[in-house]
This record gives C-alpha cells, structure tokens and sequence, in this order.
C-alpha cells in the first residue's frame, strides 16, 4: 500500500502482510483431518435390521433392497465406513446412492450432502463440492453458517471471486452467528475476493470481540487503504497508537506515510524521527531520506538539512552528498559545505560525478577564503564534463590565472576518478603562482574586489509546478503590504478552511506587470476545493519558468535586493516577463522576527 513515490512499493507490501495474515485459516481447510473431523460417523446408526450384515454382505445387497428408507440407511452406512477407510470414490458412490433412495428426512438428508461435499473436497473435485452444498441449501431448513462458509470455499478453489461473495452475504443477510474463527475464515475469502467492504465490517465486529489483538488494529487500517479511505487508515493508526497497540516496523512506516499524505508532514516527520531515536526501525540512509522528505514537506529546512547529512552518511550515496552541499550552498552554510564534499570525495568517484564535485566543492573554497584550491578545483571540473561551463565562468570571476600546460593534462584533486590523482584537501593552500596571479588581476582597472557581485552562473532556476492559489487582489500601495500581510493572511486562512479548502504552502504574492498598471495578489496555495466569497478568488496558476534567490536579510534592503538580482538575471542572458513571485518563509536561523524570503522572476 504505497502513498509517494517513495511510498507506493511499501504500501503494496503491507497489503501482501495483511493477505498472509488473513490466509492462515484457508490452509487448514485444506488439510484432510479439518474434513474428516467433520464427517460425523455412527456405523449403527438408522440401519435397522441390517445392523447384523458385515460390510462386504451390505455391498452385495443393497442393490436388491425395495425399501427406500432402508436402503438409505444402508447407503449412508456404507459411505461413512468407506470415508473413514480413505475410499473416497466408493465413499461419494454409496452417499449418491442413499440420497437418489429418497428414504430419510430433510435433516438427515441435509447432513448427508454436507458429508458428501466435504469428501467432495478432500477429493479435490470443487465443482461437485459447491453443487451438493447448493442442494443442501435449497432444502427449507434454517441454514448453518458452516455451509456458506465451505461453499465460498469451494468457489474460491473454483476461482470463482464472484460466486465466493455471494455465497458469504447470507450469513449476515440472514442474521447467522459465526464463532470468532470462523469470522476469521470468512474474512480471508472476503478478502481475497476482494470484498473489501465486508472486511471492513467484520473486522470491526472481530476488534470489539478482540481489542487486545494487534492484527485486528493493523488488519483494519489495511483493508481502509484498499478502499482509498486514507483518512480512516490514519486515524486507525492514531487511536492504535494511543491505546498502545503493538507496533511493527512496517505498521510505523504506514503511519509515517499515511501521515504525510494527508497533509501533515510536520507530524510524519516527528513519527519517524522517533521511531529512529528508538530503534523501532532501521537505522539507515533509505529511512533517514525519507525522514528529510518529510522535514522538506513541512518546509523544515534546517531539520532537513540535519537528516539529510545522517542519510549521505549512512547510505554513502554521492547523489544524496551533492544535493545535501547544493542545498548548504543555498543556506549560505559554507564550511558544513565544505565537510560534506570532502565526505563525499573521500573515496574515488564514477567519472559522471567529478566534475560537478569539483565545481560544489570550489564554490565552498572560494567562500571560505581559499582561492588557490578553488582556482585547481574550478580547473578540474573544466577538464571533464558536466559541469565545464560553470566553472569557467567561475575562474573568470576570480579572475584567475588560465591553467598552466600542466595543470591541462588532468585532474589532481580531492575530488577525483579512476584516472585521476588524489591529493590532500589543503595541497594548494597557499599557491604561489595562484596568488601572484589574483594579485595581479585585482591591481588591473576595473578588477573584480571584495564585495563584488556574483558571477551570472550564481542565478539559479527552476520552473514551479502548476499552483492552485486562493488569494485576494492588493490594490494599495506594495510599501504598505509588510504591515497589512500578517492580518490579511490570518483572514485569508480562516476563510480558506471555512470554504472547504486547506492550507498546501506558504504565503505568497504573485505581481503581474509593474506600475500602476501592475496587478499584485496575496494568497496561499491550497488544497481541495473551496468556495471563494466576497473578496476571495481562486485560480489555476500554471507551471511557471523561474530564476529564483532566498534572501534572509533586514527588510530595509529588499529593494536594492530585487533590483541587484533582476541585473543579474539579465546579466545571465535571460529574458524577463513581466510576472514577479515572492515566497514569505519563517527565518528559524535569523533571530527573532526575521523573514526568510524566496524572490522569484519569470523568464523566457
């Protein structure tokens, strides 16, 4: 039963749990002691004066005999003995025979047709076994669970799913007591029918017999999920959870996913953080991913970023170590940056992932002061591809010397291939003919210095997935926004969920033109589907192409901020439109009363 992509192989496997779980009882009707326990045997019983006649004189006769009670009699006699011998055939030929005398009552007759469909069974014939139950049901007598329970039975070896419904519903239809293992029974044919409803049903009847047993608990959410009722599987979970129901691996990680997808990543994240901190899971770098998932959904950056580092650690995975100093990069978080690729350079790399190793882990140099090893880190990342351009554009910001004929031949580095040349992280700290050539760069008119603006490959972009946004139209001036926002989405919220909507993201304004002319809306995107009053409006914003930059910064400088920032996009190479974004985020590392904000430009 899977909820992510990450999620969709796990929730599968709980389904094939709970279809293991339910089967047990199945494999015991099989078995051919659960048939003959039930085929009760009086040798004398009803035979009269035969009672005297030995088995093999009983066979002679019993052709010849008028009476049809007595013959009856005889027959039923003679199929019992041979079901007790192992005979099955001459078993099923001697009950067909006391039947076709029509000399015994309903009741007995009844009796002998259940008899008949359990050697039926044992005889694997399953055809034969639903037709002589089905006669045993059309007698007008109260009904015994156990007929429609061996009935869906032979169905369901039949293959028959269908038939194996139809022949379970009477039993509640008709108001039949079933003991708790026969419940049981019943609810692994349901279930294997796929009658997903009844599960339901009696499995809350087998959870109120057994409240103490944690499969009913599990068992139910499971059978919630196959009929999409996620909501119900959670709050399965939840109230499992508080009355302190066993809990296995695989029922935790549910818990975790049902969670998230039902739009609250905060608490999924929580669940599995502490059923990390406790073992109850392993402790690995697949569930620590997921737990940085989790965080990131919740837009909990910093705890993700901490989860994140435990899953490169553990799993070793170089993709998860380049994210992790991508997203550092985007903190501004330049010595964890740095650690992280020297951990992931630690050992020698597949050649697809040298070059961009190289250029992540320059950048780190670079703000940590270090420009000669940035210089050869650049460098190396030129002389294989991937990552080349940028950093080429990165040299050409710092200004640096343009490799020497030995520095061409190949890369010599920390972060290196199988035919490269491994060297320690501060070998060229300190570089002559680096430093004489930075010093002579910034000496010349017009060279970069300290404090200068990023190069234009520092522009970052992306293009946001289409947004369902729930927002109001701003009509005074944008200068007034920052004191009216915090208000007006507070109302905004309110109205959001009383529409029949929630909350899938953090506020936002979408500018459209500039000016007077220009049109500015405030709004959360949401999910579900609200209805819009008064003032309120929704839309369907579609994928939208980006440069983007997070700005942690005093409020104060937010304008020089956007101005500096649409230069460096142009810079870039990148044409405008005319549709402006900004993401309010909640600053944890700023101090008290910061604002966290991702501006975004549209381009072409």
């Amino acid at each position: 039963m899977s909820i992510d992509p990450m999620h969709g192989a796990r929730l599968t496997g709980r389904g094939l749990c709970l279809l293991l779980a339910l089967c047990w009882p199945l494999a015991g009707y099989g078995q051919e002691g659960q048939y003959r326990s039930k085929v009760m045997i009086d040798p004398g019983a009803g035979l009269g004066g035969e009672a005297g006649l030995s088995i093999e004189e009983l066979e002679r006769q019993i052709s010849s005999i008028g009476d049809s009670y007595a013959k009856s009699s005889a027959g039923r006699h003679l199929a019992r003995h041979f079901v007790e011998k192992g005979e099955y055939d001459k078993a099923i030929e001697y009950y067909q025979t006391a039947l076709a005398a029509s000399g015994l009552s309903d009741v007995a007759n009844r009796e002998m047709l259940r008899e008949l469909a359990q050697v039926y069974l044992l005889n694997q014939d399953y055809a034969s076994a639903a037709s002589a139950l089905e006669r045993a049901l059309r007698i007008k007598l109260v009904p015994d669970a156990t007929d429609y329970l061996l009935l869906a039975q032979a169905y369901y070896r039949l293959g028959k799913l269908v038939q194996v419904v139809s022949a379970l519903d009477p039993i509640s239809e008709r108001g039949l007591t079933l003991t708790v293992e026969q419940q049981r029974q019943a609810l692994a044919l349901y279930y294997q029918a796929g009658a997903y409803a009844q599960c339901e049903k009696l499995l809350t009847q087998l959870l109120n017999l057994e409240p103490d047993n944690p499969d009913n608990w599990h068992q139910l959410a499971a059978v919630y999920l196959q009929q999409g009722k996620r909501k119900q599987a959670l709050d399965q979970l939840v109230l499992a959870r508080e009355k302190s129901v066993p809990f296995r691996e695989q029922d935790t990680m549910l818990l975790a996913d049902l969670q998230a997808v039902n739009g609250n990543p905060y608490g999924a994240a929580l669940t599995l953080e502490d059923a990390l901190a406790n073992k109850a899971v392993p402790v690995d770098g697949r569930n620590y991913r997921k737990l940085f998932q989790f965080w990131l959904q919740a837009r909990e950056n910093e705890r993700a970023s901490a989860a994140l580092v435990q899953a490169a650690r553990l799993s070793g995975d170089i993709d998860l170590y380049l994210y992790l100093a991508q997203l550092q990069m985007e903190q501004e978080s330049w010595q964890p940056m740095y650690q992280t690729m020297l951990a992931a350079c630690k050992n020698q790399l597949q050649d697809k992932y040298v070059g961009k190793a190289n250029l992540l882990l320059g950048i780190s140099q670079l703000k940590l002061g270090d420009e000669a090893s940035a210089r050869r880190s650049f460098i190396n990342a030129t002389l294989i591809g991937g990552a080349g351009a940028q950093a080429g554009q990165w040299l050409e910001f710092m200004k640096a010397a343009p490799p020497t004929a030995r520095e061409a031949r190949g890369i010599v580095g920390v972060c290196h291939g199988a035919r490269d040349k491994q060297v320690a992280a501060d070998e060229f700290i300190g570089d002559s003919a680096a430093d004489s050539v930075a010093t002579e760069a910034t000496s010349q008119p017009g060279a970069a210095q300290p404090g200068a603006a990023e190069p234009p490959v520092a522009v970052d972009t992306k293009t946001v997935p289409r947004m369902k946004f729930f927002y109001l139209n701003y009509k005074k001036p944008f200068a007034q926004l920052a004191s009216d926002a915090k208000s007006l989405a507070m109302a905004m919220g309110v109205a959001l969920v009383k529409g029949g909507g929630s909350v899938d993201g953090p506020l936002q304004i979408i500018a459209q033109g500039e000016g007077d002319g220009g049109v500015l809306q405030l709004g959360f995107p949401y999910r579900g589907s609200p209805s819009a009053r008064g003032k309120y409006k929704t839309l369907a914003a579609p994928p939208f192409k980006c440069a983007y930059l997070v700005h942690s910064g005093k409020a104060d400088e937010l304008a020089a901020v956007w101005a500096e920032f649409l230069a460096s996009v142009e810079r870039a190479g990148y044409e405008l439109t005319d549709e402006r974004r900004v993401i309010f985020q909640i600053d944890r590392g700023g101090g008290a009363g910061g604002a966290r904000l991702e501006l975004q430009v549209g381009i072409k």
